[in-house]
């Protein structure tokens, strides 16, 4: 209880921190750094199994058990729990909006409708395509027996493109509610040095409450008889994701599609390219070897079907566009996933892992085929186009 409200605490802060560092930052490179910052129990969990997988070998499957469950988790609750808050928002204020002319109730708009899509501007399509591009090299990991120190130039090279395109975005001053709205009127060297103290405030007791939250979830695990497999896989990182979670949901409230989904799609970006290749970096200083961290077959299925769920995911928001079906269909299929994993055998486990990442490469598949003239356009928004110009005609 005492380390799931630090995690909400630093998840306001965070929230604070992020809007304030608009001020100074472009949107989408303050959103990245929100969610690196949220995201660092994942950093903290992974980094300690996998420097201690060097010794112990056991180790390895705990630190890739809670990256992929993390993934999966960020897309099948994420996402879909941040379109629903954005539809409920949405309704909530249409409702408010059209008490005074009853007419309204009967237009067809993105708030009325019983489909409510979340729009994302076109300079999310950076996000959107380098996600896609990682999604596709984490397939191969299914014939892959470690993961390397090559993986990890790949990786981290994705995240410096990806800063790149972001630094070169406008700033845009965001509509201040609470304490950010006191702390904005501040002269620039306080205003600043109060977001650096909310975002380091946040970050300190984020990483300072990962571990022992982590292992007394193991420890409660062990006497409780559920594996610690299945702990570190799915409890962590449930519990730890609400430093990200929380942020992305506010934003989403306040209809900020950018900042609420765009959030958790910089977290996914974060932990696709800079924690995974981190991990045979801690592995390797840590055993004193350029080898990497073994992957055993479980691990193999468990990325390959977190690099599925992955693919579709980005080609349903090809469009930039998200709505309420596509959101249950996300959860629905997470949470089959989910349940396979907890109550089939091993035997049967491997199975399901095969059978939900064949499902989820098939529905990709067709919605890539139907969606395939969007592609271009995408690539080219993401790699060619100059941020500043993709803000202005977004605006």
């Amino acid at each position: 209880m005492v380390f799931g409200a630090a995690f909400i605490g630093a998840a306001l802060l965070l929230t604070w921190g992020a809007e304030l560092a608009q001020l100074d930052l472009p949107q989408g490179l303050a959103v990245a750094i929100l969610a690196f910052i949220a995201i660092l129990p994942e950093y903290a969990v992974d980094l300690l199994f996998a420097w201690q997988a060097a010794a112990d070998p056991s180790k390895a499957s705990l630190a890739l058990a809670n990256m992929t469950g993390a993934n999966r988790l960020l897309i099948g609750i994420g996402w879909s729990l941040i379109v629903i808050v954005g539809a409920i928002g949405a309704r909530r204020a249409f409702k408010k909006n059209s008490k005074s002319d009853k007419s309204s109730r009967k237009s067809s708009d993105s708030t009325g409708s019983s489909c409510y899509s979340m729009q994302l501007s076109r300079l999310a399509a950076v996000d959107v395509v380098l996600l896609g591009f990682i999604s596709l090299y984490m397939l191969q990991m299914l014939v892959r027996s470690s993961l390397t120190l090559v993986d990890t130039i790949v990786l981290f090279g994705a995240f410096g493109f990806y800063v790149w395109r972001l630094w070169r975005a406008p700033k845009e001053e965001p509509e201040f509610i609470g304490p950010p709205a006191l702390i904005s009127t501040w002269r620039p060297a306080l205003r600043r040095t109060a977001t650096i103290g909310l975002m380091a405030v946040a970050a300190a007791v984020i990483l300072l409450s990962a571990e022992p939250f982590s292992s007394s979830l193991v420890m409660a695990g062990n006497q409780l008889g559920i594996q610690e497999f299945l702990m570190v896989q799915w409890i962590a990182p449930l519990a730890t994701e609400s430093a990200e979670l929380i942020p992305a949901a506010i934003f989403a409230w306040r209809q900020s599609a950018d900042e609420g989904l765009g959030t958790l799609l910089s977290s996914k970006i974060n932990q696709w390219t800079l924690l995974v290749g981190a991990i045979p970096v801690t592995y390797s200083l840590s055993g004193g070897t350029l080898s990497g961290l073994p992957i055993d077959t479980m691990q193999q299925q468990e990325i390959f079907l977190t690099a599925a769920q992955s693919i579709f995911a980005v080609l349903l928001l090809i469009n930039l566009r998200l709505n309420t079906r596509e959101a249950g269909l996300i959860l629905t299929l997470f949470l089959a996933d989910f349940a396979a994993s907890v109550t089939l055998s091993p035997d049967e486990q491997i199975w399901a892992r095969l059978g939900f990442s064949s499902l989820y490469l098939i529905l990709a598949i067709g919605i890539a085929i139907k969606r395939r003239r969007l592609f271009a356009p995408a690539i080219r928004d993401s790699v060619m186009i100059d941020p500043k110009q993709l803000a202005r005609e977004s605006s």
